[in-house]
């Protein structure tokens, strides 16, 4: 009941929030139907007045049923239109903030987790219904005063009417029941939902496309299609079976009962015993009753939804309040680096995870020096990559700047004075100059800085590709767009992290994935220019990287194995040892051979 009542609020807060004026006149609607429900009224003054040759009371009947037509009509148009409106408007309303609250969650934890995405997952399902949630509550509200009206009306005309009232709160009953399956079959439906849309993005994406052809993947993509769309459908399906059939007993019990007491006036109204006004006002009322248990059950079935819709975009609000309150550093960064970056019993275990992905990690990476992180797949590289840059939250220890705690300082200034290249790289179909200069957005529009930053990454031959250089829209969905390699749209990646001038941490994750040995060497001497900069503020240089040909030249390696530290120092104290690193260096080696 808290949970409904704090959802209606939401949705009314937030239809007064975008337009107060717009959802005082949703009300008129409301109106409108309490002065319709008076029409039984003057039609059984009508009857009375014809039998008894009142014509008094006839043209008084006429002139207030026909009165009432015309207001309920101009009240009914003005408020629905109003309604149609504002619930378009709460809904982009809902839609920007839900886009607002996603954005803001600092980390990244959260979208590692299956129970995050199969929640993020029911209220993308049901976001558009969010908007549509203030049109079910003031149609809740709406219904509520027709169902009142109408029963004080049903009891004033005879007290028997009460026995058929009575037969129509089954069907409110069984209204909460059908909402509590709606909501389990909305939970369940969750995974099946995510995997649709998994295999439907395979199906219409340009880049698994080569392969889905190649593998001949086509009727399997399909079939798995439509077996993940089936065990989605046969949720709603079962759930609908059980509703229609609950809803199927309670008319019939309600129409049983409404044809037994309408049988049992008539006989009275035969004998004299009641007026024929009341017996008219009573039929006339046995519709609306029944309409108004079937209203009632609706509106249960909808403020529930309201309900359950709106505790979802609650969950998101308060998911993302509790994560801002985990970050309440307000410490700034300093301006140069003079111990370094260290962590101290630095761990970290996915969510669900059994086993932590890294475990008591202490390192020390100086002020200006140049670390490469190198270790199997698996070993937790790119985990620590996330730590250091404040993207996850450790789940014990904790990272040091300058001997000050990471969560001490202010996530985003700390942030600003960071850059990078990562292994998961974005490919912005914007232009070139966009794409790049969007790594720092004080020189997005600056070509002079673009360029730069094109020569720090060794990518300048990629706007040989580009027929109008840094103006050429990237992407072929877009018109005159030009696709680009795997390779030099990573180029690109490392020219956006190269944007920034001395950042206190330069994360290269994998940066030279997807290119070829010759640019990687090229490229790896820009690295070095890049780290001699960032060094004259001591700032840290970060290399994670399988190619152990850039490894040598750094001032320290870090080696984890099975998410721990086991070795640090640098190429040759390492390969001197003949450990692990000099395993992997020689193994390596024999391959380019």
């Amino acid at each position: 009941m808290i949970t409904m009542i704090r959802s209606i609020a939401l949705v009314v807060a937030a239809s007064v929030r975008v337009s107060p004026r717009q959802s005082l006149v949703c009300l008129l609607e409301t109106l409108g139907n309490f002065v319709g429900m008076l029409q039984p009224l003057f039609i059984a003054w009508l009857v009375t007045g014809a039998i008894q040759h009142d014509a008094g009371l006839v043209i008084r009947a006429v002139i207030c049923f026909v009165v009432s037509l015309t207001v309920v009509g101009v009240l009914m148009i003005i408020g629905n239109n109003a309604r149609i409106s504002q619930y378009e408007r709460v809904g982009f309303w809902f839609d920007t903030e839900i886009s607002r609250l996603s954005s803001s969650i600092a980390t990244l934890d959260h979208l590692q987790s299956a129970e995050y995405q199969d929640k993020a997952q029911t209220l993308r399902d049901h976001q558009g219904l969010l908007g549509f949630a203030f049109n079910m509550v003031l149609n809740a509200l709406r219904m509520a005063v027709t169902g009142v009206g109408t029963l004080v009306l049903a009891l004033t005309a005879d007290p028997r009417m009460l026995l058929v009232v009575i037969a129509g709160i089954p069907a409110v009953i069984i209204a909460r029941w059908t909402t509590r399956w709606q909501t389990t079959a909305d939970d369940a439906a969750a995974q099946p939902s995510r995997h649709v849309k998994h295999l439907l993005e395979l199906a219409t994406q340009p880049g698994p496309g080569a392969e889905i052809r190649v593998f001949g993947l086509q009727r399997w993509l399909r079939d798995s299609t439509d077996a993940a769309a089936r065990r989605w459908l046969d949720l709603r399906v079962d759930l609908a079976k059980r509703q229609s059939l609950l809803q199927t007993s309670t008319t019939v019990l309600f129409f049983a009962v409404a044809g037994a007491v309408l049988a049992w006036m008539l006989r009275d109204t035969v004998a004299g015993r009641v007026s024929i006004a009341e017996f008219v006002l009573a039929a006339s009322l046995v519709t609306r009753l029944q309409m108004i248990s079937d209203i009632l059950q609706w509106s249960v079935r909808m403020l529930v939804r309201v309900s359950n819709d709106g505790s979802r975009f609650l969950w998101l609000r308060d998911y993302a309040a509790d994560q801002q309150a985990r970050h309440t550093g307000t410490l700034t960064p300093p301006r140069r680096l003079h111990a370094g970056i260290s962590t101290i019993g630095l761990g970290y275990s996915y969510p669900g995870a059994e086993t932590p992905t890294l475990t008591d990690l202490n390192l020390d990476l100086p002020a200006g020096a140049v670390v490469a992180v190198v270790g199997e797949n698996g070993a937790g590289k790119s985990t620590l990559i996330g730590l250091l840059t404040g993207m996850l939250n450790p789940t014990e220890g904790k990272v040091l700047v300058d001997g000050v705690d990471l969560a001490d300082l202010d996530q985003t200034k700390w942030r600003a004075r960071m850059s990078g290249a990562f292994q998961d790289y974005a490919r912005l179909e914007l232009t070139a100059q966009q794409s790049i200069g969007i790594g720092d957005l004080a020189a997005l529009n600056s070509e002079p800085a673009v360029n730069a930053a094109l020569d720090r990454a060794a990518a300048t031959d990629v706007m040989k590709a580009l027929p109008t250089g840094l103006a050429t829209q990237l992407g072929t969905t877009w018109p005159e767009g030009v696709e680009l390699s795997g390779g030099q749209w990573q180029r690109l990646a490392i020219a956006r992290g190269m944007m920034r001038d001395a950042p206190l941490l330069l994360v290269l994750d994998e940066p030279t994935a997807a290119l070829d040995a010759g640019t990687e060497h090229a490229l790896f001497e820009r690295y070095a220019d890049a780290a001699r900069r960032a060094g004259g503020r001591g700032g840290v240089t970060l290399l994670v990287t399988h190619r152990f040909s850039t490894v040598a030249s750094a001032d320290l390696v870090v080696v984890l194995r099975g998410g721990r530290v086991a070795e640090v120092g640098t190429h040759a104290q390492l390969y001197a040892a003949g450990n692990h690193y000099a395993e992997l260096y020689d193994l390596q080696a024999r391959g380019y051979r």
